[in-house]
């Protein structure tokens, strides 16, 4: 299958009326953010500090990273697997990653007792704003600094032994996302400062307040993304 024929099919993608039906009671808040920003750190620390919050294991075709588990930080299916279940129309959801990587989620992942909390791309979250569900907010986690961003993605740069071509993706990747999220009205920006408190910010954001610092996270945001775009052009130009 051609990259426009799965293009094509995660587009037009609906779930079965079984799995339609099933999503009126569920509550999701999506994080979003660049890789090293802090989404999967946060989100933790929100589950260990609350028992209304629930991890939903999103599914996703790529290859996991260091330290990840299968079952404990994604479940790792290959790209035929979720193509099967996507043309069966069993999943909640599906999107296209940046890098040409499926993630999706089905209805056995999703929390019946608790706010489910996943970390997203940026078209996922457009999607899930469009499915029948109870409750769904996005939050795009913001890194305190650009420098400090940068030592963090350097450490998952060495720890995942990736080479120059996979860094300069996981870069392009950032600017998509910061793109969509400073372009976006609807979605609340959490400075990652500290990660109690960036936690607390996420529960205001599901408890529909606006987050504590967000004109600062957003502009810190803007800065963020002005440095990257210097920093890839400098890397386009060597």
């Amino acid at each position: 299958m051609t990259d426009d024929e799965v293009r094509n099919l995660v587009v037009r993608y609906k779930p079965n009326r079984k799995v339609l039906d099933a999503m009126a009671d569920i509550q999701i808040l999506g994080t979003v953010g660049p890789s090293a920003s802090g989404k999967t750190t946060l989100m933790k620390a929100l589950v260990k500090a609350s028992p209304k919050f629930k991890f939903i294991l999103d599914e996703t075709s790529r290859s996991p990273r260091p330290n990840e588990v299968d079952g404990v930080d994604f479940l790792f299916y290959t790209k035929e697997e979720i193509l099967r279940d996507l043309k069966n129309g069993e999943l909640v959801q599906v999107a296209l990653g940046p890098n040409g990587d499926l993630y999706s989620t089905r209805l056995s992942s999703y929390p019946e007792d608790a706010i489910g909390i996943i970390a997203l791309v940026p078209p996922a979250v457009k999607e899930f704003r469009q499915l029948p569900i109870k409750s769904f907010k996005s939050a795009f986690i913001v890194p305190k600094s650009f420098d400090i961003w940068q030592q963090w993605l350097a450490k998952q740069t060495e720890a995942g032994s990736w080479s120059e071509e996979k860094l300069q993706s996981r870069l392009a990747e950032a600017k998509q996302s910061y793109e969509f999220a400073l372009n976006d009205n609807n979605i609340r920006f959490i400075l990652n400062d500290e990660i109690d408190r960036a936690a607390g910010r996420l529960e205001q954001v599901v408890a529909g307040q606006p987050p504590a610092d967000e004109r600062r996270a957003r502009s810190i945001a803007a800065e963020n993304y002005a440095k990257l775009l210097k920093l890839l052009n400098e890397s386009s130009n060597s």
